[in-house]
């Protein structure tokens, strides 16, 4: 694997075809599916339909199972609640379709609805799907083949480090307020929780200063060494790339 033991908490590392591509790959496949979802055609039903069969059937081979995937489905949620409210806001040369209880219905925010619906989710999927069968330091790892500049390597590779330095601080303190006797009643239990907030930030910079400082010392220099592994090709899942960007210019070109 790679030189360091940090390891993401999105990341199942379950058997999976998918799990032992290489990282640039599936960033880059990846990449590429979104984009392709991103400019598809909502109303080209054909689209539509081959997207939603690609993306589920690379969901599919990942293995990731569906109480999960639900689960980290809900931060679409605000994208469902806002496209819900389309249909009867978004019009254009006032092109209403129906009425229900005295609220118009547009065919705009019709569209407009299925837009968000269906690039937010099938655009969310793939994420989900990457983080799960890639880890972090995988996925910094994919971007440095892929030439990405150093620079955002690091400010990556340090964000991940210490956004898991700052939940690693919070699990601790909301252990030591329960061993305390804290309890989660009412609006006078936030002010315990902000003094706890304010310490676990200091603690949590403190901790983040020390590591930088160790690194340093240690001859850091703006770079990140990974140690390669050996990675196998999934023909399924260049296939679903390929397919996707093929079905995109067909739409284009014709």
């Amino acid at each position: 694997m790679y030189s360091t033991s940090h390891e993401h908490h999105l990341s199942l590392h379950k058997n999976s075809q998918l799990n032992d591509v290489k990282p640039q790959h599936k960033v880059l496949g990846c990449f590429l599916i979104v984009l392709s979802v991103a400019f598809s055609n909502v109303q080209n039903i054909f689209q539509i339909v081959s997207h939603i069969v690609i993306v589920m059937y690379i969901l599919y081979l990942s293995k990731i199972p569906l109480k999960t995937y639900l689960k980290r489905l809900t931060l679409d949620i605000p994208f469902i609640l806002f496209a819900l409210f389309l249909p009867f806001l978004s019009s254009e040369n006032n092109d209403k379709v129906f009425e229900v209880f005295s609220l118009n219905i547009y065919q705009t925010g019709l569209n407009d609805m299925l837009t968000i619906l269906f690039k937010a989710t099938l655009g969310l999927t793939i994420g989900i799907v990457l983080t799960a069968v890639t880890s972090s330091m995988e996925i910094i790892y994919g971007l440095q083949k892929l030439k990405v500049p150093n620079i955002l390597i690091a400010i990556m590779s340090f964000t991940i480090r210490y956004i898991d330095v700052f939940i690693d601080e919070f699990k601790r303190v909301r252990i030591s307020m329960k061993s305390r006797g804290y309890l989660e009643k009412g609006l006078k239990s936030l002010i315990p929780i902000a003094f706890a907030s304010g310490a676990m930030l200091i603690r949590g910079y403190e901790r983040g200063e020390r590591v930088y400082l160790s690194m340093i010392s240690r001859g850091f220099q703006g770079t990140i060494e990974f140690k390669s592994r050996s990675y196998k090709t999934s023909y399924k899942f260049n296939l679903c790339v390929v397919s996707s960007l093929v079905i995109l210019g067909i739409d284009k070109l014709l």
